[in-house]
């Protein structure tokens, strides 16, 4: 059952049985989901009421912490029953109950509803505090009273108010979080610059920036991340210095949003953090985000990083070399990996080669083909038509009569593409 079916369960208990007597006046959710034409369908959906939103902040302030957890995590993502007709759910399923729970995601405008949630901003339980926020984000209330709530005397309701700015992408905030960024509660500073990547505005980036270098540790992490969010390539030398902090945690952030700039400047810094800093979480990071900016020059840094004694950065480093651009030959290491006793490196590495395509990996590939894994010798069938060569086609024939239906289906396509190509 995936994480997202299980949130579903869990708010649907944390509802409880009273709660499909309370009043709930809103038209049922829409029988099917179309994602492809970018229309925000829960926020057009009708919000929960103010007896819906008491429900459930009053059980999840009673219920077991984690699954409180669990929910908070999930809220504001897809949540409708979906399906059609009743298709996929159990018989006694309550049609109302089902009603009740998609309300969640929509937009609340009941002024009751929003008094209880930003009541509950300064609550006792971190959990239903983020529960109100996330909520409150998706509600009608003014941009005025958000702000407002942005300079309450509560640390507390300022984080809280943050957090709902920034779920909501309220932009009409974006004064109001900057200013907050000089809070005097670090929990409240972070909170704003984390609203401020979620909100993605550039013209936040020389106050982020101030923030960057040094000063509270959660608040320098939340700033890094926001512009890694943004994507502004002004951030860039500042991200570049930090990558030499002190703070292992502020190292590993910088290296992991330095990718999301994709900026050639980036790779020196990036190449000696993978080959010398040492914590492991900053090396690993390091070889992603050189996939990220592709660069084939990043090649050997990335090759050497496959005997790295960290099996976190020996997959990093493995994936990473597969979305370089232009990459023509295979580091030896590359090949070895497909050896390594871990399934994860073996398959980034049997992607990456794919993708590099190179000749010269034709028998460790072949090799692969007897491979007990069939996830691994699916991946070798996919990498020798890549390569195309007589000997590749040779082995993908031959991969057409195994038992395994999947690598049958996959030699197939390699045949097909080969013929097209």
């Amino acid at each position: 059952m995936t994480m997202r079916a299980i949130s579903i369960l869990l708010v649907s208990t944390a509802l409880g049985a009273g709660a499909i007597g309370a009043a709930v006046k809103m038209t049922p959710p829409p029988q099917s989901i179309t994602f492809s034409d970018g229309h925000d369908w829960e926020r057009s959906r009708p919000g929960p009421d103010s007896g819906r939103v008491a429900i459930l902040i009053d059980a999840l302030g009673r219920t077991d912490p984690v699954v409180c957890e669990l929910i908070a995590d999930q809220l504001g993502n897809f949540w409708s029953s979906g399906g059609r007709d009743g298709v996929g759910r159990l018989a006694g399923s309550s049609t109302t109950l089902q009603i009740a729970k998609d309300s969640i995601g929509g937009t609340i405008t009941d002024e009751r509803a929003i008094k209880r949630l930003v009541a509950e901003l300064d609550g006792s339980s971190a959990c239903t505090r983020r529960v109100a926020s996330k909520l409150l984000g998706q509600s009608a209330i003014s941009t005025a009273r958000l702000n407002s709530l942005l300079t309450d005397a509560s640390a507390n309701v300022r984080e809280s108010a943050a957090l709902a700015a920034g779920t909501g992408d309220r932009h009409e905030a974006i004064p109001a979080l900057e200013r907050a960024l000089d809070d005097r509660a670090p929990a409240v500073a972070a909170m704003s610059a984390w609203a401020l990547g979620e909100i993605e505005d550039r013209a936040s980036v020389p106050r982020l920036l101030r923030f960057v270098r040094d000063g509270d540790t959660r608040v320098r992490l939340s700033a890094i991340w926001a512009l890694g969010q943004i994507e502004d390539k002004r951030a860039g030398p500042d991200i570049v210095a930090t990558l030499r902090d002190p703070n292992a945690a502020i190292r590993a952030m910088s290296a992991d949003v330095l990718g999301a700039f994709e900026d050639a400047e980036a790779i020196g810094p990036l190449e000696r953090a993978l080959g010398s800093d040492t914590d492991a979480r900053v090396r690993a990071e390091a070889a992603a985000s050189l996939g990220e900016i592709s660069s084939p020059a990043s090649g050997p840094a990335l090759g050497k990083a496959l005997s790295d004694a960290d099996i976190a950065v020996r997959r990093a480093a493995a994936e990473a070399l597969g979305n370089l651009d232009e990459l023509l030959t295979a580091p030896s290491g590359l090949v070895a990996a497909l050896s390594s006793r871990d399934p994860e490196l073996r398959h980034h590495a049997a992607k990456s080669l794919s993708s590099i395509a190179d000749p010269g990996t034709t028998s460790a590939l072949v090799g692969l083909l007897s491979h007990p894994d069939a996830d691994l010798r699916k991946d070798a069938v996919e990498a020798l038509g890549k390569i195309g060569t007589p000997t590749a086609v040779q082995a993908i024939t031959k991969a057409l009569t195994v038992r395994d239906p999947e690598v049958r289906k996959a030699a197939a396509e390699a045949l097909g593409e080969i013929k097209d190509s």
